[in-house]
């Protein structure tokens, strides 16, 4: 039988004449070398990492590099040539991961490489180097004929190693038990209404809410949100253990109870998902004057239960009660109900009553700060200054509501105020660490701002919170897109497919199929997916809009108009406003219409010097860039490189749309000017780091390269 480092450099070089073979085919890539090579991108990348522990795409990149590395020393190519050949798309790009492979400028490779005779050349079937036994015998020997003190240091750091390895495998057993790796992690299913009148299931629904939310505020706890529950609401044949498997979470809560004029019965259970063992089960009677403190009570009989760590701030926070008037609470309780059925449903007519109700609990209690947050959520879309002014007044009457400084930060991000926004997301989340829309909002806020690696992981812990619930949809939105944004195109197919599954609505992710043709340069391809987008639908704003975006990419202006035109008749129909747009002005003045252009690019231009005027980082680098296409599409070359340059400061911003700006055929007029490709390199490099950075978290928390075609 061969061995397994014979195996393992058969393997190697087999691999090798593949990545050769298709060496200057830039799109070749994991998925291509697993299909040739017979093997899952799981297991391929599994071996790569068991032998070089290198993903895939690290040991592609790499063997581009040294090849490349070879031909800088022919004196017919320039560095330009070379990236191409080693199947990098961007010289730029090629430069920059050359010196940091390298540590240095390919210009300086053939300087550097005045090979000596004794240095052999690398064969194709010898990259990677792989040690047979019998050469590491033969090392092995040399080493224990050495001093008795070089000895003890081998047999140290033999011991070192095998507990690095120890420990990974340790890691690594944590990883496939999730029991296990989340020791506090607790679902609280919706509660049984046994009451009399069906009526009173709004009252049972808000007392497991509230405990629910007061579990939320224990940092020590890993709490799902009522999305993540409400699909077992009337659930009759699955089992506890199934439960806490598809959710991942190790405890239960079950309850049941009743309300009979101002008496409240309930019964509580505590379960371990693992065992099916109950670990307290518990019946209150009570007043209803008495709910907040029952509410608190079970919260924190629950933590103790599971031995969770509760701060004395928490604890504080937890036992706060939010309004002393009972008929205001029994309002605010009817609204939520009704807000959740709408959001849930769709059914958006419910939210006219919720907010009626909401406004009475206010005027039973007008210090009520629930009330006010909830409200303000209500008519954001409406009215976004008198959204802003509830959270205010909210925030005024409970300064640690953790609702009221999601709210808040909502409104801020979309006046643009980043800031502000992010100090108040922070907020809500100490307050409630467990709140996953605030960290879902956080990791958007992240992404705007170039933050990516941060993004990531705020995306990710959101996505944790709600496993398997109906708010999946709004993380897999954000997360597929920060994914295609950042180069990783299968990995977001992969999740925009799985949003498709959820809402059966293929919007989204035609779109991440065009926008990834469109970065890859793939036109056609791009056309098509948009064709078949807008045939779907050819009176939904959004797939003309699509179709339209595509044909200007194309730099067919004489299709794009029509298509520009219907957009904004339909717009008009629906009752919507329509804000001036430059690139409505690009397809304008392409087609002869300068009167229709300048107005146009005169209002975005008014509009981008008051985003300026704000002095926000993010906001004000997307309106020097916008400045700069409009005066490169005027052919005002000065101007549009100055606007350009004024980017470079907040450029951690506009790197997640390094691919727009490289293809935007607006910029056509600056593109081949020093400074632009100079402002591609700088970008590109601080776009390739922040890419390694996700690429590594992305590994270890098996997104990339381990997952089956």
């Amino acid at each position: 039988m061969k061995d397994k480092s014979s195996i393992d450099a058969a393997f190697t070089r087999e691999l090798n004449k593949i990545i050769f073979a298709n060496l200057e085919n830039e799109r070749f890539g994991v998925k291509e070398l697993a299909r040739e090579i017979g093997m899952s991108r799981f297991n391929l990348n599994r071996k790569l990492h068991f032998i070089y522990q290198k993903t895939t795409n690290q040991y592609i990149r790499e063997l581009r590099l040294q090849r490349a590395r070879e031909l800088l020393q022919n004196d017919s190519l320039t560095a330009s040539e070379v990236a191409f050949k080693v199947g990098f798309s961007s010289p730029a790009y090629f430069s920059t991961c050359f010196s940091a492979y390298y540590g240095f400028p390919p210009g300086e490779a053939k300087k550097r490489d005045v090979i000596n005779s004794e240095k052999k050349q690398v064969e194709l079937d010898s990259l990677p180097i792989i040690v047979n036994k019998q050469s590491l015998r033969k090392k092995l020997k040399k080493l224990f004929k050495r001093s008795k003190r070089k000895r003890w240091a081998i047999f140290i750091v033999a011991i070192l190693i095998w507990s690095i390895v120890g420990l990974v495998y340790f890691i690594n057993a944590i990883k496939l038990n999730p029991f296990e790796h989340q020791k506090k992690s607790i679902a609280v299913l919706p509660f049984i209404n046994d009451s009399p009148d069906p009526k009173n299931e709004y009252f049972i629904n808000g007392v497991m809410e509230a405990i629910l939310d007061n579990l939320s505020k224990i940092k020590d706890l890993e709490v799902h949100p009522r999305t993540s529950v409400e699909q077992y609401r009337n659930n009759k044949f699955k089992t506890v253990p199934q439960i806490g498997r598809e959710l991942k979470a190790n405890y239960i809560v079950e309850g049941s109870g009743q309300k009979i004029g101002d008496q409240v019965s309930l019964s509580i259970q505590l379960i371990d998902a693992r065992s099916d063992k109950h670990l307290f089960s518990q019946r209150y009677q009570m007043k209803l004057e008495d709910i907040f403190n029952l509410q608190s009570d079970v919260a924190l009989k629950v933590a103790s239960e599971i031995k969770a760590a509760i701060t004395t701030e928490e604890k504080k926070l937890i036992k706060k009660i939010p309004t002393s008037n009972i008929a205001a609470m029994n309002l605010f309780l009817q609204a939520n109900d009704l807000h959740n059925v709408a959001d849930s449903e769709k059914k958006w007519e419910l939210d006219i009553e919720a907010e009626r109700l909401y406004k009475k609990a206010i005027q039973l209690d007008s210090t009520y700060p629930d009330s006010y947050a909830a409200l303000g959520w209500i008519i954001f879309n409406r009215n976004i200054d008198s959204a802003l002014y509830l959270a205010k007044k909210a925030l005024h009457f409970d300064a640690e509501n953790p609702e009221a400084y999601t709210l808040k930060g909502y409104i801020l991000s979309n006046k643009g105020m980043e800031r502000e926004a992010q100090e108040a997301y922070k907020k809500s989340i100490k307050y409630k660490p467990n709140n996953s829309t605030a960290i879902r909002f956080l990791g958007e806020l992240y992404f705007s701002q170039g933050k990516c690696y941060n993004a990531i992981k705020n995306q990710l812990q959101a996505f944790h919170h709600h496993n398997n619930s109906m708010q999946e949809r709004y993380n897999l939105e954000s997360f597929s897109w920060s994914l295609y944004s950042l180069g990783f195109y299968e990995e977001g197919e992969k999740y925009a497919k799985k949003l498709l599954e959820i809402n059966n609505d293929s919007t989204y992710y035609y779109w991440g199929l065009t926008a990834i043709d469109l970065d890859l340069g793939n036109y056609k391809s791009a056309l098509k997916t948009a064709h078949k987008m807008y045939a779907f639908n050819p009176e939904n704003p959004d797939n003309i809009y699509l179709l339209f975006h595509t044909y200007l990419y194309l730099k067919d202006f004489k299709n794009a108009s029509p298509l520009m035109q219907k957009y904004m008749t339909i717009m008009k129909q629906q009752g919507r406003k329509i804000e001036p747009n430059y690139l409505f002005g690009f397809v304008y003045l392409e087609n002869g219409q300068k009167k229709e252009a300048d107005f146009h690019f005169d209002a975005v231009i008014k509009e981008m010097r008051k985003h300026i005027e704000q002095n926000q980082p993010s906001v004000t680098c997307h309106a020097y860039l916008t400045l700069a296409k409009i005066y490169s599409v005027l052919n005002e070359k000065g101007k549009a490189l100055k606007n350009l340059q004024k980017t470079k400061d907040c450029m951690g911003s506009i790197i997640i749309r390094l691919k727009d700006y490289k293809n935007c055929p607006m910029f056509d007029n600056i593109r081949h000017e020093p400074e632009f490709a100079q402002y591609l390199k700088e970008a590109e490099a601080k776009y390739r780091k922040e890419h390694d950075k996700v690429e590594k978290l992305l590994l270890t928390e098996g997104i990339i390269d381990f997952s089956e075609d």
